[in-house]
C-alpha cells in the first residue's frame, strides 16, 4: 500500500508540474480592432473641391467624374452641379459674318436653375454620374470640351473648363 500512495503521489505531482507550466493566453489584454481612416467626407462638410474627369461622352451628353475634398477625400451627397458641353467645329471654320471661330453648347444648371434637368447619380462614394436630358449637335461638330462648377455649403468650385 506505501508503494501505491508513492506511485499515486508521483503521479498527481506530475499532473500539476505538467500543467503549471503553460502561459496563460486567455490573461492577454485584447487589442482594440483598428477602424480603417475615413476616407469620405459630406459635401457640406467639405471646405475644398477638386474634380477629376474620368470619361466623357458629349455626343450623348454624359460625363463621369470624381469629387475630392479636404485630405483627398471622396466628396459625397453632392448635387449642386453645372455642366457645360462645348462642341467646336474643325480647325478653321469659323462664322461667315464675323471671321471668328463659332461653338455649340449644351448645359444644365443644378446650382442657380429651380429645375434642373441634369441626371446626377453618385455611383460610388465620390463617383458621379451627370447626364443632360437631351443634347442636339450640328454634325460639322469636331471636338468637344466640358466645363464644371459644384457647390456646397463651405466649398465652391468656380465654373472651369476641364482637360
Amino acid at each position: 500500500m506505501k508503494h501505491t500512495k508513492l506511485y499515486c503521489a508521483i503521479g498527481l505531482s506530475s499532473v500539476l508540474l505538467l500543467g503549471c507550466g503553460s502561459d496563460d493566453d486567455d490573461n492577454k489584454p485584447v487589442e482594440p480592432p483598428v477602424e480603417p481612416p475615413v476616407s469620405t467626407i459630406g459635401i457640406n462638410d467639405t471646405e475644398t473641391l477638386t474634380v477629376n474627369l474620368t470619361t466623357v461622352d458629349a455626343e450623348k451628353g454624359s460625363v463621369a467624374l470624381t469629387l475630392t475634398g479636404d485630405d483627398d477625400k471622396l466628396v459625397t451627397e453632392a448635387s449642386g452641379f453645372n455642366l457645360i458641353l462645348m462642341g467646336y467645329p474643325e480647325e478653321g471654320g469659323s462664322s461667315v459674318k464675323y471671321k471668328l471661330g463659332w461653338h455649340q453648347v449644351n448645359n444644365s444648371n443644378c446650382i442657380a436653375d429651380v429645375d434642373c434637368t441634369m441626371a446626377i447619380t453618385e455611383s460610388e462614394s465620390g463617383k458621379y454620374n451627370l447626364e443632360l436630358g437631351s443634347v442636339e449637335w450640328k454634325d460639322a461638330i469636331d471636338s468637344y470640351r466640358v466645363a464644371v462648377e459644384v457647390k456646397g455649403e463651405k466649398a465652391h468650385l468656380e465654373l472651369a473648363f476641364l482637360d
